[in-house]
């Protein structure tokens, strides 16, 4: 498990890195797009659209992984607080099962919609030219998929390797 946590790590810092990258750009073609509209009166052209299908869909999910890592998604204890820390860390385990299970799924489907719009070279039109939106169609499946790994790890860990609750 130890080999399979370090695999995750390289792999959650690579999508951390290109969603704060993916925010870095968002900024700086706004603020270009913004300066230019009222200082030249030409704003840059399918701004709307590289931030909408490409900057924010990496922000969004591409750290899902990292905050999973971390534990830091919300979580409700008040009704587990008073469990002893062995239920505790066995109901956690399970729960953390069934939440990979369900992120796996979010993956794959979210995998075969983006496998289907690459197919077909999905785009939009921008004001002078098109816009391909399929990559922006990869940070579901790429976030929602790492996230269920570790998921999953957490949860054989705290069933099976004496985690803390």
């Amino acid at each position: 498990m130890k080999y399979l946590s370090k695999a995750l790590d390289g792999l959650t810092f690579a999508l951390l890195a290109v969603a704060g990258v993916a925010l870095l750009s968002m900024m700086l073609v706004v603020v270009l797009d913004v300066s230019l509209k009222y200082i030249f009166k030409q704003p840059v052209p399918g701004t709307l659209e590289m931030v909408s299908y490409w900057f924010m869909a990496a922000c969004a999910f591409l750290p899902l992984a990292h905050v999973q890592k971390k534990e830091g998604h919300i979580a409700m204890t008040l009704a587990t607080d008073w469990l002893p820390v062995r239920a505790r860390r066995l109901l956690m385990g399970v729960i953390s099962l069934i939440g990979a299970a369900y992120m796996a799924l979010f993956a794959w489907s979210s995998a075969l919609e983006a496998i289907g719009m690459t197919s077909v070279g999905e785009s939009t039109s921008a004001i002078y030219f098109e816009i391909l939106i399929w990559p922006g169609r990869w940070c579901v499946p790429a976030g929602t998929g790492l996230m269920a790994l570790w998921m999953l790890l957490q949860g054989l860990t705290r069933l099976f390797g004496g985690h803390r609750a």
